[in-house]
């Protein structure tokens, strides 16, 4: 009997991680869409979501509807934060990018090069980080 329970533990457990979807996966929590603000007002301009196991990239850049998926996005490394940020410190942060673009949560309040995130997202482009905020 004993045995019994803990197989029906153990499978009731698979269940419940295999129906989140995340597999410990942190940047899972970057899906979404994201805004920045000009001239007062929160305008859409990237979405993320999530294509079995990877990110892909929407925009509404220069068009009012949601665009075809644009690129693909994968985990930012330590390594390759540091190359985009110039960041060498133990900084907390969860991070997609594509060689064009890269999204990016981090404490709300981090600065570096004269930039500095109230909200605790960033867009990060070929013209550097842009506030972006979580909608």
């Amino acid at each position: 009997m004993k045995t019994l329970l803990n197989f029906l533990l153990a499978v009731a457990c698979a269940s419940l991680l295999s129906a989140c979807g995340a597999r410990g996966e942190p940047e899972t929590e970057l899906v979404g869409v994201y805004a920045v603000e000009r001239n007062g007002v929160l305008k859409e301009v990237v979405k993320i979501e999530r294509d079995g196991d990877r990110y892909v990239m929407r925009d509404k850049v220069r068009t009012p509807e949601w665009s075809e998926p644009k690129m693909q996005m994968k985990p930012v490394t330590r390594e390759r934060w540091s190359r985009i940020t110039t960041d060498t410190e133990n900084t907390s942060f969860v991070g997609i990018s594509s060689d064009q673009l890269g999204v990016f949560k981090v404490p709300p309040g981090w600065q570096k090069n004269g930039f500095k995130t109230q909200t605790g997202y960033f867009l990060f482009y070929s013209q550097g980080p842009v506030e972006a905020h979580k909608l």
